[in-house]
């Protein structure tokens, strides 16, 4: 289990990131907000840029986690590729500002987005591991099943980061009630050009 001093600064850290932007963040405002000393953040971390890496990296198996867990309790590659988009939908959408900051890695230009392209191309082969199993059973007819993996995690990245920013005055409220609509249009899009006629 991952020592509770850091979970609370990875909170901490998020809010002020969020709030200040990467560069703008200073390391004395994340401690004063975690309730540590400063020091104690660089007995964890080496730098800013390497604490920024574990938050982000602690994110993303935090996400795929959840799609994991929720795959592995269906039968059905549908099924799996349904609880999937319902997993990653309602994991960024109740971490609002941390999924802006995951999003903000992926689909910005920024130098730190090397050392986060591992942890993408990790989740995607998730996303291509159903794809195949629906291949395989006769589920999907998918001829790119690495193109299309990247295609579904940005098409629901995108939606969720679109509609986090639209709530803005309300995140988690608002964009909570969302999530059914936002499941259904994913499933309905994602669906209908993957899909076997007939299954």
């Amino acid at each position: 289990m991952r020592h509770e001093k850091v979970e609370r600064i990875y909170r901490a850290a998020v809010e002020v990131f969020a709030e200040c932007g990467f560069e703008q963040a200073r390391m004395d405002q994340i401690a004063r907000l975690a309730g540590v000393a400063k020091g104690t953040i660089y007995y964890h971390f080496e730098s800013k840029e390497e604490l920024f890496a574990g938050l982000m990296n602690d994110g993303m198996n935090r996400l795929m986690e959840a799609v994991r867990q929720s795959v592995e309790s269906r039968e059905t590659a549908v099924e799996q590729m349904r609880g999937l988009m319902e997993a990653h939908l309602r994991f960024f959408i109740r971490n609002g500002k941390l999924a802006k900051l995951v999003l903000g890695e992926v689909f910005g230009g920024l130098e730190r987005q090397r050392l986060f392209r591992a942890k993408i191309r990790e989740y995607t082969e998730l996303i291509e591991q159903v794809l195949r199993r629906g291949q395989r059973s006769g589920e999907f007819t998918v001829e790119r099943p690495v193109e299309t993996a990247s295609g579904i995690f940005g098409a629901l990245s995108v939606l969720a980061l679109q509609k986090l920013f639209s709530l803005d005055d309300d995140p988690a409220t608002g964009a909570e009630r969302e999530i059914p609509v936002m499941v259904e249009s994913m499933q309905a899009m994602i669906l209908s050009g993957i899909r076997k006629t007939g299954n």
